[in-house]
């Protein structure tokens, strides 16, 4: 019976090795027509291609690796042109920036999955060169120094890592002169406010402020009234005050 057992065990494991076998010829088939599609100007075939091998073995790294260049070129092809905007809505930089960011993520798939240090170090050099096309300079200069941790002696690498912190400083330099340009902006915006409602005060404050408007007329007929109620006012005083004294207040 163990010996059965055994035999069964052994025919199981021949079996998962065949099929393991066949799975393995068809991602390496896929991947190497993947690879003459690629090398003979069709891209666009290509990728499907390396996502076709992926299907077969999602942690196939040389698919992934492969699948990022050809999405890499993808988008340099549409920046210049020679490949159609997918979406008419959008401008071909626009399009090339969600391809190379896709790009990008393929390469960082990749140096997070192998073990294989050279394929590792080219894949962050890659995933950097992305970057670099998005003007995500922080990023860039992230990827070329894990790039370079793995292979110091690369001088690629180093040269665009160089490349990608000056570019990084002239953004920053003009994030803050923009920044800076725009708080001027809202400043200069906020004063010509402050000095028209200086200039300009509300309905209430111009009624409180001004005395209401009238003809000459009016203004003559006022200053006549004025006058014969003084006069009145006048008369009854002298009545009053005929015999009386009035009080004046001490100076000590």
């Amino acid at each position: 019976m163990m010996q059965k057992g055994l035999k069964y065990s052994y025919m199981a494991v021949l079996l998962l090795c065949v099929v393991l076998t066949g799975h393995a010829q068809q991602e390496k088939k896929v991947l190497h027509d993947g690879n003459k599609s690629y090398f003979g100007g069709k891209v666009l075939e290509s990728s499907n291609l390396y996502k076709k091998a992926l299907k077969e073995n999602p942690n196939y790294y040389k698919a992934n690796f492969n699948l990022g260049d050809a999405l890499y070129q993808t988008a340099s092809l549409i920046r210049t042109g020679k490949v159609p905007v997918p979406d008419k809505r959008m401008t071909p930089d626009s399009a090339a920036n969600l391809v190379f960011d896709q790009a990008a993520e393929q390469f960082e798939v990749t140096a997070k999955s192998t073990a294989n240090t050279d394929t590792a170090q080219k894949a962050w050099h890659n995933y950097g060169n992305a970057k670099l096309q998005q003007k995500s300079y922080e990023d860039a200069v992230m990827g070329y120094k894990k790039a370079l941790k793995l292979n110091p002696k690369d001088e690629d690498t180093r040269y665009n890592l160089a490349y990608a912190q000056r570019k990084l400083k002239e953004q920053q330099k003009n994030q803050n002169k923009n920044q800076d340009q725009n708080k001027q902006n809202q400043d200069k915006q906020q004063q010509e406010k402050d000095k028209e409602k200086v200039n300009n005060p509300n309905d209430k404050d111009k009624q409180e402020a001004q005395p209401p408007q009238m003809s000459k007329e009016q203004a003559e007929q006022m200053l006549n009234a004025l006058k014969n109620s003084e006069k009145n006012n006048q008369k009854l005083r002298d009545k009053k005050g005929e015999g009386q004294r009035k009080n004046i207040d001490k100076d000590w």
